[in-house]
């Protein structure tokens, strides 16, 4: 038989490997060793006395031996205190990366790690011994180098890292389970979200009281109720331990990328903490009470199974008014209980949880079947129902228990009271102030409230139907404080339920017009200059000349007569940029293009935020933030349950030594203007109503304002205030598909005058 040789190159390295191991066994010339430039082999440092250099030796055997004798030993160190064989170092050749030891090899005196004696150590990195005692000035110092790879070391201390944290972390968590019981679950103090007027004795929506019922195991309820629930709420319920990493990951990031909080990442389990646990978990907003509501679901999960936890959601979830539970909600808005709901009705129940005061199907059908539809679609996507099911149930109509019509319809103010509890959440959080057990103290004027439907309903009847607008807003602000006393957003509200003061985006036409003016006078720029009313050219678009002017107009009768030009020769004076940010310190919130457009109105903004800018030159520079709430308490937290006022304050926009805010909020009467800026603007502003565009406003009581009017007069708009009155009053009116009207701003200005004109008792 044959046998083909090893290649030449093969027997090379052989053969070099071979005479690596008999000269490493003869007596190491380590000198002579040629290592790579970024070869990482072990090494030994040793120095024979302090003032002497150290020497390296690296290690490629599998022994060597160090002593005095230059025939026995690798290494030879000519020291007296050194034996003739002192020590070896040897690993197991078998076995992959074994350690290299180091052993007495019955020396005089001895080796030392520190100030003991060993006989055999394996060495570790960084390891320094001594050979001979080390009070001995003669003593040789052998270090021992062999450094891990650079992501070992992280990898330890990440190691260490990671449980020292988890020891902590489950060492606190076993210390706050000792604060609260799970065993039997609470009964939780539950009551509704009361909202009252301005008298804290009426409510906007008229109380329900029914006795509360519960389930006993979860196959009571409709089948698809459990089932719509995780589905919606919480995909990975069966899959967590009571918190859920990916879904905090996953709203984190959702959040950062909108720029503010759009979801939560809160489990079935955390709702339910919060829910029953409220006095422990607490009621602010903030990462303390996440994390305690988090080591609440891992207790309760530690000591129930899912189908407990579940059970103990459907039965005690908030659900609006005063509905606790799906068997509460589904008797209110169905009349039957929820073991009969139907798929539909089951999804429309589980829609409505993240805002039950808003999104349930009396108070706003349309959105109510949009969330129905998306819970639906969720339950397909899992697999929960077939396609036929979800089609069957999306093409089915809600209908709804009259009862429940009869006592939601019954809302006053329906548009005022759907905003505070947009402001509930932007206050306390989605997650929080969904509970229930809040009373709600607003800033409502019933009478005056009352007087701003009626008014905007009869323009839009009347005036509407000639000049062709169907749709209206109307906002007024207590200009010392913020307050908004008086809010509609349409109409009708039974109709539409979309609030075009709060909601709705509209180019405010020559409104916008007040930021270039007031920065110009901050900058010094006094309102009597004149400026030419020929056309202009900006930024490549042309601008015609005055239209109610001729020559040179000064800023009084710029604005009184609504000259664009005018104002866009101020803004080019003073920059746009300097434009923007004086409109962002007045509360404009919506996105401001800095384009010369955007001083005629191009960016779209709402009434409640342009009405609360002009409440600021109302209270002579000094800004507060627009706001219907006044108060919160906390009705789950009270002295005596019949008596509010023993209940726990935990807001107060106004200050008050009672609150957990006792200095009021922090937004609060805060100048960001000279008086003598807001007076001056107040007197070009009285020019406007005095003889100017807004004329159809004059009440003959110093009213200032200023007119709107955009393109095809799509959008009409006055805002305007009575100085010593502290009233101010935002305007709106137009279509909602933004079809154009045959009006003009002089219809919002009238109606501006009547409103007020009933408002003040004239």
């Amino acid at each position: 038989m044959n046998y083909s040789q090893p290649p030449r190159n093969s027997q090379t390295l052989l053969g070099s490997i071979t005479q690596v191991v008999k000269t490493i066994h003869a007596g190491v010339n380590f000198s002579r060793l040629a290592l790579r430039p970024n070869a990482k082999v072990p090494e030994l440092w040793i120095q024979e006395a302090e003032a002497t250099p150290t020497k390296k030796y690296p290690l490629l055997g599998d022994r060597y031996l160090l002593g005095r004798s230059s025939q026995a030993c690798d290494i030879v160190i000519r020291n007296p205190l050194i034996s003739k064989i002192h020590l070896s170092v040897s690993r197991d050749s078998n076995r992959a990366n074994a350690p290299y030891i180091i052993k007495d090899e019955n020396s005089a005196n001895g080796i030392y790690n520190g100030k003991k004696q060993i006989s055999s150590l394996p060495l570790r990195h960084g390891d320094i011994l001594t050979l001979g005692p080390p009070a001995l000035a003669d003593a040789v110092k052998v270090r021992y180098i062999h450094p891990p790879a650079w992501y070992i070391p992280i990898l330890r201390y990440s190691f260490f890292g990671i449980s020292g944290f988890t020891a902590l972390v489950s060492l606190i968590i076993l210390l706050e389970w000792t604060k609260f019981q799970v065993d039997p679950l609470p009964n939780p103090i539950t009551g509704p979200v009361v909202v009252y007027a301005r008298d804290g004795k009426t409510p906007l929506r008229p109380a329900y009281r029914n006795a509360h019922y519960e389930l006993g195991r979860i196959s009571k309820f409709s089948q698809y109720l459990p089932d719509a629930v995780i589905a919606s709420e919480d995909s990975r319920f069966y899959w967590h331990f009571g918190v859920d990493p990916i879904g905090i990951a996953r709203a984190a990031l959702t959040n950062l990328r909108s720029d503010g909080i759009s979801e939560g990442g809160s489990t079935v389990t955390q709702q339910l903490a919060r829910s029953i646990y409220r006095d422990y978990v607490g009621t602010e907003d903030s990462a303390g009470r996440k994390i305690r509501e988090a080591i609440v679901s891992l207790k309760l999960e530690a000591f129930y199974n899912k189908n407990e936890v579940l059970l103990a959601y459907l039965n005690k979830v908030y659900l609006g008014l005063d509905l606790y539970g799906f068997e509460d909600a589904a008797r209110f808005y169905f009349g039957k209980s929820a073991q009969d709901l139907t798929l539909s009705e089951a999804a429309t129940l589980v829609g409505i949880l993240p805002a039950p005061n808003s999104f349930n199907p009396v108070q706003n059908y349309e959105l109510a079947v949009q969330k129905r539809d998306g819970v639906i679609y969720r339950m397909l996507s899992l697999g929960m129902i077939d396609q036929q099911q979800a089609d069957r149930a999306r093409r089915s109509r809600i209908e709804i228990n009259p009862k429940a019509k009869e006592i939601i319809q019954g809302t006053l103010a329906p548009y005022y009271y759907s905003h505070v509890f947009t402001e509930l959440e932007e206050l306390l959080g989605e997650d929080l102030a969904r509970e229930g057990n809040f009373i709600v103290q607003t800033a409502l004027n019933q009478e005056i409230q009352t007087k701003a439907e009626t008014t905007l309903q009869d323009s839009i009847n009347n005036t509407g139907s000639y000049v062709n607008f169907s749709q209206g807003a109307i906002v007024t602000i207590d200009s010392r404080n913020g307050e908004v006393i008086a809010l509609t957003g349409g109409a009708d509200y039974q109709q539409s339920q979309f609030n075009r003061a709060t909601q709705a985006q509209r180019q405010p036409g020559s409104t916008f017009k007040v930021f270039a003016y007031a920065a110009a006078i901050e900058r010094g720029i006094p309102p009597t200059k004149l400026y030419s009313c020929s056309s202009l050219r900006w930024m490549g678009v042309s601008y015609g000349g005055c239209q109610r002017s001729n020559g040179n107009t000064n800023m009084y009768t710029g604005i009184a007569m609504s000259e664009n030009v005018v104002a866009l020769r101020v803004a080019q004076q003073v920059g746009l940029d300097r434009v923007v940010r004086m409109a962002r310190r007045l509360g404009i919130k919506s996105k401001l293009n800095a384009v010369p457009g955007l001083i005629l109105g191009q960016s779209e903004v709402n009434v409640l935020e342009m009405t609360g800018a002009y409440g600021v030159f109302a209270n002579r520079g000094v800004a507060n933030k627009p706001h219907t709430i006044r108060k919160i308490i906390d009705s789950s937290d009270c002295g005596d349950r019949n008596n509010i006022y023993t209940c726990r304050c935990i807001y107060s926009y106004n200050p008050d030594p009672n609150c957990e805010n006792p200095q009021g909020d922090i937004q609060a009467n805060q100048p960001i203007l000279q008086p003598y800026i807001a007076d001056t603007m107040t007197q070009m502003l009285q020019g406007v109503v005095q003889f100017g565009t807004g004329s159809s406003a004059n009440l003959g009581l110093g009213e200032a304002g200023k007119t709107g009017t955009t393109n095809r007069a799509v959008d009409l708009w006055f805002i305007g205030y009575i100085p010593n009155q502290s009233i101010v009053t935002g305007i709106w009116l137009g279509n909602d598909d933004n079809s154009p009207t045959y009006g003009s701003s002089s219809q919002a200005a009238q109606l501006w005058g009547n409103y007020m004109k009933k408002v003040v008792g004239e």
